[in-house]
């Protein structure tokens, strides 16, 4: 089931990625998400992580737009959005098309950085590309973070109108008397670990020149995984609750980024992120990366397995 990709709040640029086939349980994703983080000296290593083919064009300047009166949803999403206030710092605009991609487009710092990021559904997500653009020259790193929501029912109601996925919710899994509970996973070592409740970052191995106290905490590559309770083991009463009238025996989410350079969980939208670098860069250069949003029926092994063929080892 591929999704559909809408701007579901421009104010905080998000979008949200749904399926009609079951329209009450949806992923969201912000987009731009705190002010980018510069330095001034290059991180090195992203070479030895895990990159994408670019065999296919993204390009959506020749596609025509989908129409308003071609879809039906109740949530206040839209399909096409321009900003009118030229005051604006972001200047964002979003459209989907009739095929069911989705493109944005943003700018960084008063217009000194350009975004536009692609969205192309597909049966096990969403590939995700962002080109930053550069009208000043960027010497050092240059790290936006992304973020994946999971918001589930004991959240803020403004939240469940951008993401709603209870069963991959770790608020409700805690608020549901397992306090010390995550769904939260990345690779180290060749093994999956567990990601603590409370707010962690872990590094990959180009991210940890960040800050050497991290160095511990270090990562094989970028992918994060939320991986939902197993139906043969959870309480009846759970699946009731968090995905009532759904079949799925296990329900697994990831996102992955190249050039990531850390990690990390939580926040109060029940989200995880992936922070990632485009510099260094001259000035009028642009650098263009690649992503993928994962949901699908199975386990963490599964989705690692799927998330392999789509990338390799340069």
């Amino acid at each position: 089931m591929k999704p559909i990709i809408l701007l579901s709040n421009a104010r905080e640029k998000c979008v949200t990625f749904f399926c009609k086939e079951n329209p009450d349980i949806y992923a969201g994703y912000r987009f731009i998400e705190h002010e980018p983080e510069i330095s001034s000296t290059p991180l090195s290593g992203f070479e030895l992580l895990p990159s994408c083919s670019r065999n296919e064009s993204s390009s959506t300047e020749d596609k025509p737009a989908l129409k308003m009166n071609e879809m039906v949803w109740n949530k206040g999403w839209s399909a096409a959005y321009v900003e009118d206030d030229p005051q604006d710092p972001t200047q964002l605009s979003f459209r989907t098309f009739i095929d069911g991609s989705a493109r944005v487009k943003a700018r960084d710092r008063g217009g000194m950085q350009e975004r536009e990021i692609i969205f192309q559904p597909a049966d096990d997500g969403v590939r995700l590309e962002i080109k930053l653009s550069t009208h000043e020259p960027v010497p050092g790193a240059y790290i936006v973070q992304q973020c994946l929501r999971f918001t589930g029912n004991t959240n803020e109601e403004w939240r469940k109108e951008i993401a709603h996925l209870p069963i991959l919710s770790e608020l409700d899994m805690q608020a549901m008397g397992n306090p010390n509970e995550s769904l939260t996973y990345a690779v180290k070592d060749g093994r999956w670990i567990h990601f603590p409740v409370q707010y962690s970052e872990f590094f990959t191995p180009p991210g940890k020149q960040l800050a050497a106290e991290h160095q511990s905490a270090v990562v094989d590559h970028g992918l994060i995984v939320r991986e939902g309770p197993d139906r043969r083991r959870a309480p009846i009463e759970y699946w009731k609750s968090q995905a009532p009238g759904l079949e799925w025996k296990q329900v697994v989410s990831g996102l992955y980024w190249e050039r990531t350079v850390k990690i990390s969980n939580r926040h109060p939208a029940d989200c995880i992120h992936a922070n990632v670098d485009f510099g260094p860069l001259r000035e009028e250069e642009s650098r263009t990366l690649c992503g993928r949003f994962y949901f699908l029926e199975g386990t963490k092994d599964d989705l690692l397995e799927v998330w392999r063929k789509d990338f390799s080892i340069k």
